[in-house]
């Protein structure tokens, strides 16, 4: 007997894959920034070209979403998944064992540039699965899969890399962030292709992703603040794995804002005043979690990087979903890559920087200097808010909006 077409998988059931396979690519990506003190270790890295070995990993990343994006749009999310995940791990195989730094740089290069189209593409299947009002807290609940991946890497990692040592786990865990975003490959359903033909001219959509790729550029130094260097600054005197569980708490209060503020933005059907909330508080966070000293009490510490990481990580949902929204259909993915692509070019730009301006100045001039530069992207935002509403929105329902 023929057989009939493949029932549409339920988009409850695409949002958990989507967002287990986030986890899987989270842990390894963000595993990076987290050991990158004991990566660097051996070679008696500085601290600015520890920053740069999370560079190198951004670098990789920034240039797959590049292309990925509009492979995406062009032949849809599973042939992207495939060989995503085949090179990630052919990458994450050359890590260990690595006895210069050039070689480590090369090999999490390669990492990112396997990693780079997994999240982009995971975020298109959300996108397509959730049109209008959900939207913003399904994209919300699927980019938790960021900092939970990255609380699991910071509570895990740095006492793993005490017993097994810094270049042990890579290639475990490459293979299961590849299984995982195999089995959303395997879930997805053939996203409709748009002939270039079908598609406004390029300009319009270009401007409109302007600025999306500008916040993601700017907020990406919070996020990557806190973990690269929670654990390398040693708050108030902590040991690392005391450092580690702060950073998995900012991680936790990243994936609560994720979910709340891409709530709040359904609610009130407008993306840029909540991203404006959003970076305000990471602002505020991380000026005062600087300003704490040894004798603070460890669970007020945790209160304060639990709403620090709830703004300084939980802005990214919505701005990516924004980035997607305010292009034609054809474009979506190539505007999710390019958001991607801003965020990692932030992250390469500004952790090298920071950690100059830590060596030169010390780690509390860099985080309130961080803080700083969130607080701008905050004012950008709210006045993004306020500007006449574009009118290719793709719900298009308030000023500056969704």
């Amino acid at each position: 007997m023929p057989k009939g077409p493949r029932q549409p998988v339920p988009a409850l059931v695409l949002l958990a894959v989507a967002t287990a396979a986030q986890v899987g690519v989270s842990i390894l990506q963000q595993g990076v920034a987290v050991l990158s003190y004991a990566l660097g270790a051996p070679l008696a890295l500085t601290l600015a070209q520890i920053g740069t070995l999370v560079s190198a990993t951004s670098l990789g990343i920034m240039l797959a979403m590049l292309a990925g994006g509009a492979l995406i749009d062009r032949y849809g999310v599973r042939p992207v998944l495939v060989l995503s995940a085949l090179i990630s791990v052919l990458g994450a195989s050359a890590i260990a064992g690595q006895e210069s730094y050039l070689g480590l740089v090369l090999a999490l290069a390669a990492t990112g540039f396997g990693l780079g189209a997994l999240p982009i593409s995971g975020a298109r299947v959300i996108f397509d699965a959730y049109p209008g009002r959900t939207r913003g807290l399904a994209m919300g609940v699927r980019q938790t899969g960021v900092p939970l991946g990255g609380a699991i890497a910071a509570a895990a990692l740095p006492a793993l890399a005490l017993v097994y040592g810094a270049g042990a786990p890579w290639l475990a865990l490459a293979l299961l962030a590849a299984a995982l975003n195999l089995v959303l490959a395997a879930a997805a359903p053939s996203a409709p292709r748009v002939a270039p033909g079908d598609r406004p001219p390029l300009g319009g959509d270009l401007r409109r992703m302007a600025l999306p790729v500008l916040l993601g550029f700017m907020l990406s130094a919070g996020q990557y603040g806190l973990l690269t260097f929670t654990v390398a600054s040693r708050p108030g005197g902590l040991k690392p794995a005391a450092a580690g569980i702060l950073l998995a708490l900012a991680q936790l209060g990243g994936a609560a804002g994720r979910v709340g503020f891409g709530q709040l933005s359904d609610r009130v059907r407008a993306r840029p005043p909540v991203i404006a909330v959003a970076a305000g508080l990471g602002a505020v966070g991380i000026a005062i979690a600087s300003q704490l000293g040894p004798e603070v009490p460890f669970a007020v510490r945790g209160i304060v990087y639990v709403l620090a990481g709830a703004g300084a990580i939980g802005w990214n949902a919505l701005v990516l979903t924004w980035s997607g929204e305010r292009v034609s259909p054809g474009r979506s993915g190539q505007a999710i890559g390019l958001f991607g692509t801003s965020a990692f070019a932030g992250s390469a730009v500004w952790m090298p920087l920071m950690g100059f301006v830590a060596q030169r100045s010390g780690f509390a001039a860099a985080w309130l200097a961080l803080s700083g530069l969130i607080a701008l992207a905050a004012l950008i935002a709210l006045a993004a808010g306020r500007w006449p509403r574009s009118g290719n929105s793709r719900l298009g329902s308030t000023n500056g909006g969704i």
